[in-house]
């Protein structure tokens, strides 16, 4: 059958030339004076606005194609978002709240509020910080980040990161807590820290009180760990166990305390009555009282001539502890540690203490949960941590995380090495079996099973990696001045002294608040005190960007580590004049250097070469000093400059090319593009040098 002649009016069409322009043309999409739009059979027309044709493939125009999903969900976007640097970034109102962990990247930010990531690093390019998509970054700057664009940054505290991550393994601290009732709970013993100043009797109290022998085990007398004890003690015909913790200082008391775990029931102060208060036993004191636990004050040493049990009573008065004895509510005993005298009334004084202030009644019949007081790393036993059970029951064979270290409880062993099968709230213990060793402070919790135990600990130990890659940052330090000054960063020296006697700490400021610099730089002490080297002062340094000076003392056990891990410089002196130099010499260094112009040579112009090449070329004798290829030079004309800020580009004698020709010598000198040189003309060299600070 033949198809219908395309020039016979089809049904419904328009007449034939009441469109057009002209004639049109058989499937001519629209065409003028022809069929309709895409005509009745064949291909369609590929006019414009052409549409699909009865029997035929459609012929959509070139002017109007179809929109993809994708382009018009692009569009969508770019009309939506603002635009920031080049980039389309969806913009918040100024009061969303996205909440992030710490060492969070550019990813975890763009995830909260569904954005580019690479187009969050050309913003932050923008804003003069450079870091990539997967880089950890520190809370400041995801402020400045947020701001930009209408967000207020929550990083999530450490706190609550952890309470985060133990409930996506369905552990609930808080639930079980607020679940037990009164008959779920059973009186556990007091945990006791003993802290006090150096050499006051701390270790031999706390031998005496045991009835064992560990000073001699100590190097020098000094406590070398922290070991947790526990005792039994009769009193008022009933059987009452203690727990003792014995400190290398209040620095590790506070460590713990900032690692979120709150250890100590009731902390005993240690004064020797011939000593009286020394500055530790004032830090001791203030880290007592910043924990909130009551204090028992133990006045050692009374059988030593010249002890005054009175003079220390009066003393700690001032710092806000009163004895029961002048009325207040402090238990004040004196001891001596060394003659065993009046050991019981001591512990009988804890017990009293621990009754009429504390409510020490835990839950024994659940998983256990505590904190490590102490880990080390045994040759033939592996990782070996001291942990103090808080409460529950911790049973060989427990699957156990300990921050970021995990692993199944093979063995339990008590202060005396004897084995242990099942310890029991306020229970100090040594467990072997865990991966690695856990730092002190870190608390411990344990698990159904030892892939969730693993799991936990890799997730502590990523969130630690990514917060320390935050934060990481190197501090100044003495070589660095020059260099940060001269990049704008710094224009301030900040100061910690640490010294072993007041006086000699209060000398070396003087002197060092003496070194006159000028108004380009600044001298600033911002923390002095005597005694070891403490966390915070590594704190302090990290936080002001200080460095930190010790005069005849160390830092305290692991501070070193923490300032290490930090970036704070720390700097040792055992004679007061090096440290005044070194602190001079950074302070001279901070200063931007001066330079002065120090003449090399002149020489004179005999002859005049011209080379089409070279242009022209100074034939001299040099008059004095030396003439050197690249100087810098001058051309003085009567004493008049004619050419100032010029360079020797090229210098020969005869035809062989020379680094430098001294004086009485004729040589061949070239200015590069200055020609303008006359006969008797001096050609000058010079350099800038930095001028030394006197």
């Amino acid at each position: 059958m033949m198809p219908p002649r395309s020039d016979r009016p089809q049904p419904g069409a328009r007449p034939a030339g009441t469109g057009g322009r002209g004639p049109g043309r058989p499937g001519g999409g629209g065409a003028p004076g022809g069929a309709p739009a895409g005509g009745g059979f064949g291909k369609g027309g590929r006019g414009r606005g052409g549409t699909q044709g009865a029997f035929g493939k459609g012929g959509a125009g070139r002017g109007k194609q179809r929109k993809s999903k994708r382009a018009k969900r692009q569009e969508l976007e770019q009309m939506s978002a603002p635009s920031l640097g080049g980039v389309s970034v969806p913009r918040g109102d100024g009061e969303t709240i996205v909440r992030l962990r710490r060492g969070a990247s550019i990813t975890d930010f763009a995830e909260k509020i569904d954005a580019n990531p690479a187009s969050l690093v050309t913003v932050l390019f923008h804003l003069g910080e450079m870091a990539t998509a997967t880089q950890s970054l520190d809370e400041e700057t995801f402020s400045v980040l947020g701001e930009e664009l209408g967000y207020k940054i929550q990083v999530v505290s450490p706190e609550d990161e952890e309470r985060e991550l133990l409930e996506s393994f369905d552990i609930d601290l808080e639930a079980e807590l607020e679940a037990e009732t009164d008959e779920d709970l059973e009186i556990r013993p007091a945990v006791v820290t003993v802290m006090g100043h150096v050499d006051h009797g701390k270790t031999r109290l706390l031998d005496a009180i045991r009835h064992t022998n560990v000073v001699e085990g100590e190097h020098g007398g000094i406590t070398q760990h922290i070991g947790a004890y526990q005792i039994e003690f009769e009193h008022d015909g009933d059987a009452r166990k203690l727990t003792f913790i014995d400190t290398p200082g209040h620095e590790a008391f506070t460590a713990m305390r900032a690692r979120g775990a709150q250890v100590t029931d009731i902390a005993v102060l240690v004064v020797a009555a011939d000593d009286g208060v020394m500055p530790q036993t004032v830090e001791a004191l203030n880290h007592a009282q910043a924990a909130g636990v009551p204090i028992v004050v133990a006045v050692n040493k009374i059988d030593k001539e010249g002890a005054n049990p009175d003079k220390v009573r009066g003393q700690l008065t001032e710092y806000g502890l009163i004895p029961e004895e002048y009325g207040g509510d402090t238990m004040f005993v004196d001891v001596s540690a060394r003659q065993n005298l009046h050991i019981d009334d001591l512990l009988s004084a804890v017990l009293l203490t621990a009754d009429a202030a504390l409510d020490l009644r835990a839950n024994p019949n659940k998983d256990a949960r505590g904190v490590a007081i102490e880990a080390n790393l045994d040759r033939g036993r592996g990782a070996v941590a001291t942990v103090l059970v808080q409460s529950g029951t911790l049973h060989v064979g427990d699957n156990m995380v300990a921050g970021t270290a995990h692993g199944r409880v093979r063995a339990m062993f008590d202060e005396d090495g004897e084995p242990v099968e099942a310890a029991t709230p306020s229970r100090p213990v040594q467990v072997l079996g865990l991966s690695s060793v856990p730092r002190a402070g870190d608390t411990f919790l344990v698990t159904e099973d030892e892939r969730t135990a693993r799991q936990i600990a890799e997730k502590r130990e990523a969130a630690e990696r990514n917060a320390q890659l935050a934060k990481r940052r190197k501090r100044i330090s003495l070589e660095d001045f020059d260099k940060a000054v001269a990049e704008g960063k710094i224009d301030t020296l900040n100061l910690i002294l640490k010294g072993d006697v007041s006086g000699a700490v209060e000398a070396l400021e003087d002197s060092l608040l003496k070194i006159d610099v000028g108004e380009e730089v600044q001298l600033r002490v911002i923390h002095r005190g005597v005694g070891a080297i403490t966390q915070n002062d590594v704190n302090l340094a990290t936080v002001d960007n200080a460095i930190i000076i010790g005069f005849n003392v160390r830092p305290a056990e692991r501070v070193a580590e923490l300032a290490d891990r930090e970036g704070v410089d720390m700097r040792f002196y055992s004679v007061i004049y090096a440290a005044i130099e070194d602190i001079e010499l950074a302070l001279k260094g901070m200063l931007k250097p001066e330079y002065e112009e120090v003449q090399l040579g002149t020489a004179e112009v005999r002859e005049i070469f011209r080379s089409s090449k070279f242009g022209n070329i100074a034939g001299s004798i040099v008059r004095s000093g030396l003439i050197r290829r690249n100087a810098k030079a001058r051309v003085l004309r009567d004493g008049v400059v004619v050419g100032d800020n010029l360079s020797i580009e090229s210098l020969k004698r005869f035809k062989d090319d020379a680094t430098e020709v001294r004086e009485g010598f004729e040589c061949g000198i070239g200015l590069g593009s200055f020609n303008d040189i006359q006969l008797e003309d001096i050609i000058e060299t010079f350099e800038m040098r930095e001028k030394p600070r006197v």
